[in-house]
């Protein structure tokens, strides 16, 4: 039996005889390198065990109050949680980015003849995968305390697709946080201290007219704020276009300038 390594296993490897060579090969190894690791046994925890516990703690919390209201809490608050879950599977996926740049991976990968648009394709691609199974396992949780998708399956569809443009949107912006902090602990404070007032100040758990009048306007303007009306709008009767642009434009917008931050920042990198 020969010994000889695999070196199509190793990525930016040139491609032996008979297979083919290019950023399509290179984007297949390295895919397949992160999606073995984000869809490990601790990566599915984060993605999906996770959420699945928040969305328990927040039905014992505000089902009661919100039902005292006359607030479908499945209909309400599975937009926010589903939210919050993409935000840690944005914040998980620039952690993976910056630990590889730490241990040398992402040295090795830049010395080698990889193509750098598959280094960037692979990492987007793995992280449409985590929201799209995040919002799977958050959306079958909310269908047992009432969550529906009203407008049938193109509705259900523009809600799937919409969320996993926000999750890639926010792994572009953790991920020029971990391209340009190489101080682990700091990076992993300044990727959590964001969350939380992002996600308290907006309308996921309470209208924005039911906010102090100074703090009003900024629930009001919030991508946050925007993304779960654009969600909940898209899960139920009334879904117009009034209500999904908003969040719609911030999607795009956000993409546009962490397209452009983190396209930035990798050459920094590249180049030291």
């Amino acid at each position: 039996m020969s010994t000889t390594p695999d070196i199509a296993a190793v990525p930016g490897a040139p491609a032996p005889p008979g297979r083919p060579a290019g950023w399509q090969h290179d984007f297949q190894v390295l895919f397949d390198r992160l999606r073995t690791r984000s869809f490990s046994r601790g990566g599915l925890v984060a993605t999906v065990v996770q959420p699945l516990l928040f969305f328990a703690i927040f039905y014992c919390t505000f089902a009661a109050m919100l039902d005292a209201r006359g607030i479908d809490f499945g209909r309400f608050v599975t937009p926010t949680v589903l939210v919050q879950a993409l935000m840690f599977v944005a914040i998980g996926s620039a952690t993976d980015l910056a630990a590889d740049r730490s241990s040398g991976v992402f040295t090795r990968l830049l010395t080698s003849p990889v193509d750098m648009r598959a280094m960037s394709l692979a990492h987007l691609a793995v992280v449409a995968l985590q929201g799209l199974l995040s919002s799977v396992a958050v959306v079958l949780a909310g269908h047992l305390v009432g969550f529906r998708f009203d407008q049938g399956v193109l509705a259900a569809f523009g809600f799937l697709v919409f969320a996993v443009a926000f999750t890639v949107a926010l792994s572009l912006a953790t991920a020029t946080i971990a391209l340009r902090l190489k101080n682990l602990e700091a990076l992993s404070a300044v990727l959590h201290l964001p969350y939380l007032p992002l996600l308290v100040l907006s309308t996921g758990f309470v209208e924005a007219d039911l906010f102090p009048g100074w703090l009003q306007p900024i629930v009001a303007a919030s991508p946050v704020s925007a993304v779960i009306d654009a969600l909940r709008a898209l899960s139920s009767t009334a879904l117009t276009w009034g209500a999904v642009l908003p969040g719609l434009a911030w999607l795009v917008g956000l993409v546009a300038l962490f397209s452009w931050t983190t396209t930035t920042a990798f050459r920094k990198v590249a180049v030291r």
